[in-house]
């Protein structure tokens, strides 16, 4: 029996859908196939398939990628629509299968190897500008006839790999490194000099800003504490009326919050300053300095951080 016969025989879905939108979906995507608007026609069936999932939906989809040469996304729709006549004891299941051996003759295989020593999640494979899967490094994949690209990362140095591949062929590519590249189990290199002291200033800046809010709270809550005292407790903490009483414990959080928003500023201050005094000097950093400048008064404290950079 010819392949176009058994397609005929289960590529069964054009029969009037009980949807009438499903039936007109389909003739528009039959008419579009019989045009050789492939795009548009494998675009149309998979809509019939999200609308209603059947096997004759799935087929059509399998057979109008197979026409356009896109021999491994056909074979993964077969391979489903097997799947579905299986679960569900259809007769066309051998039919199916007879269809999906035929075509997975013809359809081409790529393996994209590493070099062992090579890290792959450093190397960055992509197939076709669509990531490659770490766990599919060294194994065959099934692919469409025609030029695949591959592109990675050798070090700082991206590369890319061109492989055409024609009807049952079959392709096994290496990818080669520079000296550079990343090696498994390699550590990072360290932060430079200039980075390590934008790092220290940029954290020390940040507790500068949460000391900020933290004198900004400190105040707040004091002047809301003094005003609740006067207003609704008799200048007394234990004479407060129920506002009072719920006035007083809000400032009372707000200090608290206050608290450990300076005690985090602090901490940043001083890990910034120990990561810029710690960073390694250069040249063109000798001259370049930095401070730290507490100030108190009655109502605040602030710290200044400053230098020449």
């Amino acid at each position: 029996m010819t392949r176009a016969l058994i397609l005929a025989i289960v590529c069964f879905a054009g029969v009037a859908h009980a949807d009438g939108r499903l039936d007109a979906l389909f003739k528009k995507g039959k008419q579009q196939l019989a045009e050789k608007k492939y795009a548009e026609a494998c675009s149309t069936f998979e809509e019939v398939d999200k609308l209603e999932t059947t096997i004759g939906a799935k087929l059509n989809v399998a057979r109008c990628y197979e026409e356009w040469e896109k021999l491994a996304v056909a074979y993964r729709w077969y391979v489903d629509a097997e799947k579905l006549a299986i679960e569900t004891n259809d007769k066309r299941a051998a039919k199916i299968k007879e269809l999906l051996e035929a075509l997975d003759a013809d359809v081409p295989r790529l393996t994209i190897k590493l070099p062992a020593k090579i890290d792959p999640t450093a190397a960055a494979v992509q197939l076709d500008g669509k990531a490659f899967a770490i766990v599919d490094l060294g194994k065959e994949q099934r692919v469409d006839p025609g030029p695949h690209s591959i592109d990675y990362k050798s070090g700082k140095t991206p590369k890319k790999k061109t492989v055409n591949l024609e009807r049952g062929a079959s392709s096994e590519l290496e990818l080669a490194f520079d000296a550079d590249a990343v090696l498994v189990g390699a550590k990072p290199p360290p932060p430079s000099s200039s980075s390590r002291k934008t790092i220290g200033l940029v954290t020390g800046a940040t507790g500068v800003v949460a000391l900020g809010v933290a004198g900004v709270l400190t105040l707040t809550a004091r002047s809301n504490y003094n005003s609740a005292l006067e207003d609704h407790c008799m200048g007394e903490t234990n004479l407060c009326d129920a506002q009072g009483l719920e006035f007083t414990s809000n400032a009372r959080k707000r200090a608290n919050i206050a608290t450990v928003v300076s005690i985090v500023g602090g901490v940043a201050i001083a890990a910034g300053v120990v990561l810029y005094l710690t960073a390694p000097k250069s040249k063109s950093n000798a001259e370049k300095t930095v401070y730290l400048a507490p100030s108190a008064s009655a109502d605040s404290a602030t710290v200044i951080l400053g230098g020449r950079f």
